[in-house]
């Protein structure tokens, strides 16, 4: 009976802390510099199956500005929010040219 009680409580943390990731990434300056619109020109990339095999040039201008250093504290996340896989979106980087992150 207390293994369901701490578990119900840790999936409302989650649940508690995904609401507020998300809050904060519908902010104009968006969650670490990714607002909606770069989660949109970067869907079809980051999706969980995707097979393209780099991001559009509209998701590298989207994401130019993006802390990707940031984002790693919120990469488990990720794959929650409309099936986002985590390892492409941290791939981004690389594969635009810009700095890469390396999370830890």
């Amino acid at each position: 009976m207390a293994g369901g009680k701490k578990k119900a409580t840790m999936s409302a943390v989650a649940l508690v802390a995904l609401v507020a990731l998300l809050v904060a990434a519908a902010g104009a300056a968006g969650l670490c510099g990714v607002d909606q619109s770069a989660v949109d020109a970067c869907r079809s990339y980051c999706t969980v199956g995707s097979t393209e095999a780099r991001p559009s040039q509209a998701c590298c201008s989207a994401v130019a500005r993006a802390d990707f250093g940031c984002l790693c504290s919120y990469k488990g996340f990720l794959k929650s929010y409309n099936n986002i896989d985590p390892n492409r979106a941290m791939q981004i980087p690389a594969n635009c040219g810009m700095k890469t992150v390396s999370c830890k």
